[in-house]
């Protein structure tokens, strides 16, 4: 008898939950996700447990992380609330919440349920972050830059020693185009939090776009603190591959070519980490081509393609290999697949008629 009450309370509050925020659809208001079968095997795994066991609020918390793996976020947060029905003391809980309300393109109930949350525990600098994150991403928000600032200062009040307040202020700043402010905050990021690879990739792409030779040491840094540096691996090869173009425009072709060499050594780490990086694929072949090593340029440009058979700049690049290469025919057939992606493809109209005039 306990249970049923129990369940007939939530199941009000959950539709009163979503009725009252105006951004909800009125016309697909939703009770709280049924215990039946969905044909999803680990949701329907932790519905069976809930049957079971329906006043735990961490079953509640592992049933919408199920539901948020599937991409169905309403059903995740309509579970949320009852798991913060069921305990309103677990700071997991309100930040979990949160983030499925960033995911669903609703920030500002997100940032509702953090001021909620900091009523609970006014000590908690992790709410104020939070709040500042979404701040920070709905532009919809008069000032949501000054209103993300206001959180993270507040936070820094509750903790100082939190990385995160400061990365979060570094990219507020880079934003608000003061990069001065921003490589200092996400360097204080770094400083309190050694291994902080976001960070520190930050600081090389902002070192990197002012011409700052030092940009590589933060890319480095990134790589040697994390197992799989993705996407700091591939900005210190597109740092050495604008570097070897640089060289290679001066005509001083032996530096040049050790840049281009170098990077396309990085971009085929870049490569290892995700074997579908097709801008890594396109990297290497640039280097290659500048090196005049068609061959292996055409090879790249073509791994690239069979990755993303829609992109316009491969075929204009796989093209200018084959033309190079004297195979004229596929060179042409690649500039029009190009111009079928992309009309306004200019270089790649001109190559073409410059082919059907030899042809």
């Amino acid at each position: 008898m306990r249970k049923t009450v129990f369940l007939l309370g939530v199941c009000f509050l959950s539709l009163l939950f979503f009725n009252s925020c105006s951004q909800c659809n009125r016309d697909n208001a939703t009770e709280p996700a049924s215990a039946d079968s969905t044909g999803i095997p680990e949701v329907d795994k932790w519905s069976q447990a809930i049957k079971t066991d329906s006043l735990n609020p961490y079953l509640y918390y592992k049933r919408a992380q199920a539901y948020e793996a599937y991409s169905d976020f309403k059903s995740a947060a309509t579970d949320m609330y009852l798991a913060l029905t069921l305990d309103s003391l677990r700071p997991e809980f309100y930040l979990y919440t949160a983030e499925l309300f960033k995911k669903s393109g609703e920030p500002q109930r997100g940032i509702a349920l953090m001021n909620k949350a900091i009523v609970t525990d006014s000590l908690n600098s992790n709410f104020y972050v939070k709040a500042a994150e979404l701040a920070f991403v709905d532009t919809t928000i008069p000032g949501n830059y000054k209103l993300a600032l206001d959180y993270l200062n507040a936070a820094i009040t509750k903790d100082m020693q939190n990385a995160d307040i400061y990365f979060f202020k570094g990219n507020i700043f880079k934003e608000m185009g003061d990069t001065a402010k921003a490589v200092s905050s996400f360097q204080t990021a770094t400083e309190l939090n050694p291994k902080y690879y976001d960070a520190y990739v930050q600081i090389g792409l902002l070192l990197k776009a002012r011409n700052d030779k030092s940009a590589q040491k933060y890319f480095d840094n990134a790589i040697k603190v994390s197992d799989k540096p993705e996407d700091a691996l591939y900005a210190k090869a597109n740092l050495l591959k604008e570097e070897g173009l640089t060289l290679y425009e001066a005509d001083k072709l032996k530096p040049s070519y050790e840049k281009l060499n170098a990077a396309i050594s990085v971009f085929k780490q870049v490569v290892e980490v995700n074997h579908r990086n097709v801008e890594a694929y396109m990297g290497i072949g640039f280097c290659y081509y500048q090196m005049d090593s068609l061959e292996q340029a055409y090879e790249y440009y073509d791994k690239a393609l069979k990755l993303a058979p829609a992109y316009a700049g491969a075929y204009f690049s796989k093209g200018l290999c084959a033309e190079e290469l004297g195979k004229l025919n596929e060179a042409a057939m690649l500039y029009q697949n190009c111009l079928n992606i992309d009309p306004t493809f200019e270089r790649a109209k001109k190559h073409l008629e410059g082919l059907k005039k030899q042809m």
